[in-house]
C-alpha cells in the first residue's frame, strides 16, 4: 500500500465527485498512473475506461485524510513534496509495531509517525492516534489485486529479492510503485533503507521463474481462479478459452495437469486469497556454540581411528582448552564474558590484559578460579551451557556409547558443521536470520542493522539470500526446539514485561557496562521463541515467553542454567508416566513409576538424577509431582 502525493490528490479529485453521486473521469491518459495504483490497492475501481470512483476502503481513507487537514494534523497534499510517502509499507510497519506494543512508537518510528499526523500525547507519553489505527484497520481490509503484466514479468524476473540496499531496487518507470501497491514488495523502517520482496512476492517471484510468459497478462485473479477449478472440479471444468490460457502460460499440461508454474501460482493463490504467512522465527549460534559443535564432529571423526576417544564432556573441554590462544582470538569475547558474569564488569580490563600474557584458555580460568580447582568446575560450567544450547536448537543429543555420556550430532547439526567448514567458524545472530525471514509476513522489511549483520555474516550476498542464509532460514522452522536459559538469560527475561518495552528501555535495568551481555542474552531469547524485538525495537514476550518467564519466577537467578533440554524431557516423561490433578494444577506421579519415566526419556540414571535436582531446585517439580511451573513449561512447548 502506498499513497503518495499524487495518489493523495487523486482521492480527494474522485472524493468531490463522489459528494456529487458521480464518477471521477481522467483527462488524460498519461495522468492514469496513479488511479491504476490505487486501483490495484483496492482503493478506486474503474467504472468505464479512464472513469474512477471510490471503494468502500478508498472513501474511508479519502475522509479521513480530509479530517485529518481540517484538523491541521497534516498539510494538504497539494503542498507535500512528490517524494514524500504518506502512507508506505514502511510507515505500516511502524504503526503495526505501535499496536503491538501497548501503542507506543519509541524513538525509532516517533518523528516519521508524527510528519504524516499519526501521533498523539497521553499522559506524557506519545502514542499513536486513532487516525493511525484506522489506517491500519483499512490496510489490513482492502484486499489488494494481483495482476502481473509481461512488462512487470520482466521488471520483476531481473530485479533480486532482497533483502537489499534500497539503491539495488531498479527505478524503472513506476514498476516499484506498482509492486508495492500489491504489497509485493515492502520497505525498512524508518527510512526505507532496505527493500525485500514479501512472502507472496517471493512466491509470485518463483512463479515468474518456471511460467512461460507467452501472453500479455501472466498472473491475474482470473488466471488462477480457473486454475483453482481444476484442481476443485477436474479439467472438465473449464472453458476452451480458459484451457488455452493456461497451456500458453505453461500452468497445465495437455491433459489439464498443473505442471511446475502451476502448483506455484496454487501457492499464490492461497497466500493471495487467505493471506497465510508464516510466523517470523529465527536461528542463532554464537562462536563457542560453534566450536564445541565442531569439536564435537572432530572427536566421533577421530573416534573411527582411535575408539578411546568419545565426545564426552572431558574430552570436549581436552579439544577446547588446550588450544592456544592466539589461534583462538575469536573465542575471547564468549569466554571473557562469562566470567564478566562471575566477577563482574570492574574486571573487564584486567581480564581482557590476562588474555593477552597467557598462552592457553585453561590458564585464564585457572587464575580467576584457583582456589579449590574451581577453575576445571567454571569450565566445565561454560562447555556445558554450550552443549544444553546445541541441544535446545537441536544440534546435537546426549545419548551413550560404551557406558559414557556422549553427543550425537543431529541431521542440523551436520548442516550446520558443515556451512561452518565451508564458510568459516562465525556467529550466526538472530537478527542476522531475521533479516531474511521477516520477509516471509506481509509488509515487512528488515531493519538497516539486521542486514548489516546478514551480510557482514555471509547470510546475505548482493540482493539476496546466500546458501548459507538459506539453510539458516531453513533450520529456523525445520528445528524442533527445547527450553533452555541461562543464569543471565533469565535475569534479562525477568525484567520485559508483555509490553510496551524498548530495548534502551531494558538497558538501563542494568549496568552501562553490561549492554554487550543483554545483546547476547536478547539473541538466544529471541531465535527461543520466547520474545520478539520489533523494527522500532520494541521487545515484546510471545506466548511461549510468558508461560517461561511464569514458570521461572521462582527459580532462583544464582542457577547456571534454571532450565535445560534433558530437564524439559524429564518434564514430559513425568507428565506421560503420571496423572493431571488440574484443580490442584499438578501431575502426581507414583514412585513405582519413576523407572518407566526414566525409560521414556533416554538418559542413563545419574544424569536423570542430576537434572532433576535442576528441576527441583528451579521449583518446577516437588517430591512426586510435576507443579503448576512444570505444567507452564509443558505448555510453552505444546505438549498440554
Amino acid at each position: 500500500m502506498i499513497i503518495k502525493k499524487e495518489h493523495a490528490l487523486a482521492l480527494l479529485n474522485i472524493l468531490e465527485k463522489d459528494k456529487e453521486n458521480t464518477t471521477f473521469i481522467v483527462a488524460e491518459t498519461k495522468d492514469l498512473a496513479p488511479y491504476e495504483e490505487l486501483e490495484l490497492q483496492n482503493l478506486v475501481r474503474l467504472e468505464k475506461p479512464m472513469e474512477y470512483a471510490l471503494t468502500y476502503w478508498g472513501k474511508g481513507i479519502s475522509e479521513l485524510l480530509t479530517n485529518m487537514v481540517n484538523k491541521d494534523l497534516i498539510h494538504h497534499p497539494d503542498t507535500w513534496d512528490p517524494e514524500f510517502r504518506w502512507i508506505g509499507t514502511e510507515v505500516l510497519s511502524m504503526i503495526e509495531s505501535a499496536i503491538r506494543n501497548n501503542d507506543i512508537p519509541g524513538t525509532l518510528t516517533e518523528k516519521e509517525l508524527e510528519k504524516r499526523g499519526f501521533v498523539r500525547e497521553e499522559k506524557g507519553i506519545k502514542v499513536i492516534s486513532g487516525y493511525a489505527k484506522d489506517v491500519y484497520n483499512i490496510f489490513k481490509n482492502a484486499k489488494p489485486r494481483l495482476v502481473v503484466s509481461k512488462e512487470l514479468y520482466n521488471y520483476i524476473q531481473k530485479t533480486p529479492k532482497g533483502p537489499a540496499r534500497f539503491s539495488l531496487l531498479p527505478q524503472e518507470g513506476r514498476f516499484p510503485l506498482i509492486l508495492e501497491s500489491m504489497r509485493l514488495i515492502a520497505l525498512s523502517v524508518p527510512a526505507h533503507d532496505v527493500y525485500t520482496f514479501t512472502g507472496l512476492g517471493q512466491a509470485v517471484k518463483e512463479t515468474c521463474n518456471v511460467l512461460a510468459a507467452s501472453l500479455d497478462t501472466v498472473i491475474s485473479e482470473d488466471i488462477m481462479y480457473s486454475l483453482v477449478k481444476i484442481m476443485d472440479e477436474g479439467p472438465e471444468s473449464l472453458t476452451p478459452e480458459e484451457k488455452e490460457v493456461l497451456g500458453a502460460l505453461a500452468y497445465i499440461d495437455g491433459e489439464g495437469n498443473p505442471l511446475p508454474a502451476g502448483e506455484s501460482l496454487i501457492e499464490v493463490y492461497h497466500i493471495w486469497k487467505e493471506k497465510e504467512f508464516r510466523p517470523v522465527k529465527t536461528f542463532d549460534i554464537d562462536i563457542l556454540d560453534a566450536e564445541v559443535l565442531k569439536s564435537v564432529d572432530n572427536i566421533w571423526k577421530k573416534y573411527k581411528e582411535n575408539p578411546a576417544l568419545l565426545p564426552t564432556i572431558d574430552e570436549i573441554i581436552n579439544v577446547m582448552f588446550l588450544r592456544p590462544i592466539k589461534e583462538y582470538k575469536h573465542l575471547f569475547e564468549y569466554y571473557g564474558r562469562r566470567i564478566y558474569q562471575d566477577l563482574g564488569y570492574h574486571k573487564k580490563e584486567e581480564i581482557r590484559k590476562k588474555f593477552d600474557e597467557v598462552k592457553t584458555i585453561e590458564e585464564v580460568f585457572k587464575s580467576y578460579y584457583e582456589k579449590g580447582g574451581k577453575w576445571s568446575e567454571k569450565i566445565k560450567e561454560v562447555i556445558q551451557h554450550a552443549l544444553y544450547t546445541l541441544e535446545s536448537f537441536d544440534l546435537i543429543l546426549t545419548g551413550w556409547e560404551e557406558g559414557k555420556k556422549v553427543y550425537f550430532l543431529t541431521e542440523p547439526g551436520k548442516k550446520v558443521v558443515e556451512d561452518l567448514a565451508r564458510r568459516g567458524v562465525r556467529d550466526i545472530p538472530s537478527s542476522g536470520v531475521k533479516a531474511i525471514t521477516i520477509s516471509y509476513r506481509e509488509i515487512s522489511s528488515p531493519n538497516l542493522s539486521w542486514y548489516e549483520e546478514a551480510k557482514e555474516r555471509h547470510l546475505v550476498g548482493t540482493g539476496e539470500p546466500t546458501e548459507a542464509g538459506k539453510l539458516y532460514a531453513d533450520l529456523a522452522y525445520s528445528i524442533n526446539r527445547l527450553p533452555h536459559l541461562t543464569r543471565f538469560e533469565l535475569k534479562v527475561l525477568h525484567r520485559i514485561p508483555d509490553k510496551g518495552f524498548f530495548v534502551n528501555n531494558l538497558y538501563k535495568e542494568f549496568d552501562e557496562t553490561w549492554h554487550e551481555e543483554i545483546q547476547y542474552a536478547l539473541r538466544k531469547l529471541e531465535a527461543r521463541g520466547y520474545i520478539d524485538i520489533l523494527q522500532n525495537e520494541a521487545i515484546i514476550l510471545t506466548e511461549p515467553g510468558k508461560l517461561i518467564k511464569r514458570a521461572l519466577a521462582g527459580a532462583p537467578e544464582s542457577m547456571a542454567n534454571p532450565i535445560t533440554p534433558l530437564v524439559v524431557k524429564i518434564l514430559k516423561a513425568l507428565y506421560e508416566v503420571g496423572g493431571l490433578y488440574e484443580k490442584e494444577k499438578k501431575i502426581r506421579v507414583l514412585p513405582k513409576n519413576m523407572a518407566e519415566a526414566l525409560k521414556l526419556t533416554g538418559l542413563d540414571a545419574e544424569t536423570f538424577e542430576k537434572e532433576l535436582l535442576i528441576a527441583r531446585v528451579a521449583k518446577l517439580i516437588g517430591k512426586t509431582s510435576v507443579n503448576e511451573a512444570g505444567i507452564l513449561v509443558l505448555q510453552s512447548i505444546g505438549v498440554m
